[in-house]
């Protein structure tokens, strides 16, 4: 936690004595605040992101109705969006659903899923209830990869 003082370096620096209870809760509740309102903008940083892979969804989406899939057919890159935005809303997703919500075809998806995978960016793990199914999901990596871009570009956009 950084931003936090420890009570009693916060007591022998800024006081230079032991702090009464309530001096104490006073501090305690200073930090908490500083904490919450660090946290709060973290959040929107977060949910401004994902707005973000929506609108750029969104737009590839139009794109396609004007010009057809193949002309810009990009699979793995709306493989990552897709999975950027189920992970953002605090979902897990299936290899079928993912087809789905990234209008990809499942054997193209399939292959893509296994590159995207082989290169670190995404995990896969077996359903444990259902055999047939298998979650598909950003890594710690694939994740950071594409907050560090979209923080990149919004940056660019701003």
């Amino acid at each position: 936690m950084r931003n936090v003082v420890p009570l009693s370096e916060a007591d022998r620096s800024h006081y230079g004595r032991e702090l009464d209870p309530r001096s104490r809760v006073a501090l305690i509740m200073a930090n908490v605040e500083r904490l919450a309102e660090e946290a709060s903008c973290a959040a929107a940083g977060a949910e401004d992101l994902a707005d973000l892979v929506r609108g750029i969804i969104s737009a590839r989406a139009a794109r396609r109705r004007f010009f057809g899939d193949e002309l810009f057919a990009d699979p793995a890159w709306d493989i990552l969006l897709e999975l950027y935005t189920f992970r953002s809303s605090q979902q897990r997703t299936s290899v079928s659903k993912l087809c789905l919500a990234a209008g990809v075809p499942t054997t193209t998806a399939l292959r893509w899923i296994e590159k995207l995978h082989s290169d670190g960016l995404v995990e896969r793990e077996p359903d444990p209830l259902d055999g047939r199914r298998v979650w598909i999901s950003l890594s710690e990596r694939g994740y950071e990869a594409m907050t560090s871009y979209l923080e990149a570009i919004g940056e660019n956009r701003g």
